[in-house]
């Protein structure tokens, strides 16, 4: 790899970590409604809310252990501290999220193009809300400078 590319993905690490951490959770999400659905035929809407829970907790662990690892606090204080952030962002997202994707589907939307909407629409979002929220250096008491690639 070119000492160049070397260097950008260093210095871009946290927002690489982050679509890493995006697209392993996008696929246990795709994989738990697939088999919802598809092997257990299980309604799409009540699939798609299973796997909301499960897609929101694995992002939580790994948002933690890695994405922002050198933020997170140290103490069990601190985790659930996080932990109840993280969740509380997702309080208005999760029902929203949830509403779009029963009113895709019932329009004719397929299960995955729908959950693909809903993925595109909240990334950002929470990017924003991890990184000065939930992980942000005030927020868990971290004294990591932050760096504009961290903006």
């Amino acid at each position: 790899m070119p000492a160049s590319a070397v260097a950008l993905a260093a210095r871009y690490r946290r927002q690489l970590s982050f679509g890493v951490v995006g697209v392993a959770v996008m696929a246990v999400g795709f994989a738990v409604l697939f088999v919802l659905v598809h092997g257990l035929g299980v309604s799409p809407h009540l699939a798609y809310f299973v796997q909301a829970i499960i897609s929101v907790e694995l992002s939580f662990v790994l948002s933690r252990c890695w994405t922002w690892r050198d933020r997170r606090g140290p103490t069990r204080s601190d985790a659930w501290r996080e932990w109840r952030r993280f969740h509380g962002s997702r309080l208005v997202s999760i029902p929203a999220n949830q509403a779009l994707f029963s009113m895709l589907v019932v329009t004719g939307s397929s299960v995955w193009a729908a959950n693909t909407t809903c993925i595109a629409l909240t990334t950002i979002v929470n990017w924003l809300v991890g990184h000065h929220l939930v992980f942000g250096p005030t927020a868990t008491g971290a004294t990591t400078p932050t760096t504009n690639a961290d903006r």
